[in-house]
């Protein structure tokens, strides 16, 4: 059924209304993980139904976002600062160091940023021996930060990820009571919501899509391909300050914005398929084979 256009607004606005601190909406999240379900092994779909119980995956996908406010120290761990006039991820100089480092600890330490925090969730996530409750909030923070470097604004770092360019989005400057609109929000949540189709019919045309491009034949790449893509993908999308996002920018960014979807479901599921490559651990039951060191580790 065609929504009304005064009806669809309404529930742009609310939802935009926390939007502008976070990477993708709940919306792009569940679709990601979505995606990423539909393309699970059976033994690694069997492992995250272990550990996740009664939730999916989508159920979960903005956990990470969630828990913000009770795990501060998370908050850099989503997004990578590269700035605009860069062309690619230079580890030292985008991706912090913890505040709690020092110069004995600053060679070994994961930093803090979704490159490097995949990598690190990775490295939890595949050792059986880690507790079962770290091994969880493992997965769910691979499910999330996984999406959110796939979110092109969240691998930039200027105007905080586009979070302070002020834009006339589809005729209006207001977003929300009292927020005006954002490049970030705009991508979070009002190019997905523009399209105006339900989330069922949405993931299905991005699934008929990875059918017809092929798209789960390409090659899978790591976090640091990814973030590069994602910060070409922005530089692209990127407006000035009191810039116009309309019809025109919503035909060329709409089947970027879908890719990015799409690729961050695959990869999803490409990296719990590589990990979780044995039936769910049981007293017993076989240990769950290491990955393989990934390609491109970060730049020293």
């Amino acid at each position: 059924m065609k929504r009304n256009g005064n009806r669809w607004l309404a529930g742009w606005l609310l939802l935009s209304m926390s939007a502008s601190a976070f990477a993708w909406g709940r919306e792009g999240h569940r679709m990601v993980a979505l995606i990423a379900a539909d393309h699970l092994t059976p033994v690694a779909a069997a492992q995250v139904h272990e550990l996740l119980g009664s939730e999916s995956m989508a159920d979960v996908a903005s956990w990470a976002d969630d828990v913000r406010s009770e795990k501060p120290e998370t908050a850099g761990w989503h997004f990578v600062d590269i700035p605009l006039n860069e062309k690619s991820y230079v580890r030292e100089r985008d991706c912090p160091l913890p505040k709690n480092a020092d110069a004995n600890t600053a060679a070994t330490a994961w930093r803090d940023c979704a490159a490097d925090r995949i990598l690190y969730f990775e490295s939890i996530l595949k050792n059986p021996e880690t507790p079962r409750a770290q091994r969880v909030d493992a997965l769910k923070f691979l499910i999330h930060l996984i999406g959110d470097i796939h979110q092109p604004l969240h691998a930039i770092g200027e105007a905080r990820g586009g979070n302070s360019i002020k834009i006339i989005l589809f005729g209006t400057q207001q977003c929300a009571e009292r927020q005006t609109c954002n490049l970030h929000g705009a991508w979070d949540y009002g190019l997905i919501e523009h399209k105006r189709i339900s989330e069922q019919k949405y993931v299905a045309g991005l699934e008929a899509e990875i059918t017809e491009l092929k798209l789960a034949d390409k090659p899978i790449g790591n976090p640091i391909s990814w973030t590069n893509a994602s910060h070409r993908a922005a530089v692209e999308a990127w407006v000035p300050n009191g810039g116009v996002i309309g019809k025109d920018y919503y035909d060329a960014e709409i089947p970027v914005l879908d890719r990015e979807l799409e690729f961050g479901g695959l990869h999803l599921a490409s990296v719990l398929n590589t990990l979780l490559v044995a039936a769910p651990h049981r007293e017993g039951a076989p240990v769950l084979t290491p990955r393989p060191e990934l390609q491109g580790q970060p730049s020293k």
